[in-house]
């Protein structure tokens, strides 16, 4: 018989605890990995999937060399145009995925604060 997702090794890698702990910058670099997973926690343009990409100093965006789009981390997500933090998006995912059967968003919203 198959073994449950989450008591696997792979659902242990976003805990609410180590993401409670983390600074600004480190949730901005977890959550780089995983929106780009595909490419290796590379980022690359939503518009053109191109990989050759600017990265601005005084900002977390990116811009792409091929069409010059500008994008964060968030952009093509449901956390696009949103002001909170980034650790605050991991942590309402970390809540909402170590949950067996998953939660509301009343719920969400309650241990997120």
């Amino acid at each position: 018989m198959a073994q449950h997702f989450l008591l696997s090794a792979k659902a242990r890698t976003l805990s609410l605890s180590a993401v409670a702990r983390m600074t600004e910058d480190e949730a901005h670099a977890r959550f780089t990995a995983i929106r780009f997973a595909d490419n290796g926690g590379e980022p690359f343009c939503p518009r053109c999937d191109c990989t050759a990409i600017y990265t601005y100093a005084a900002r977390r965006i990116w811009k792409c060399k091929a069409c010059n789009h500008q994008f964060s981390v968030t952009s093509g997500t449901i956390f696009a145009s949103r002001k909170l933090p980034v650790r605050d998006y991991l942590l309402a995912i970390a809540i909402f995925v170590n949950g067996a059967k998953g939660h509301s968003a009343l719920h969400v919203a309650r241990q997120s604060g």
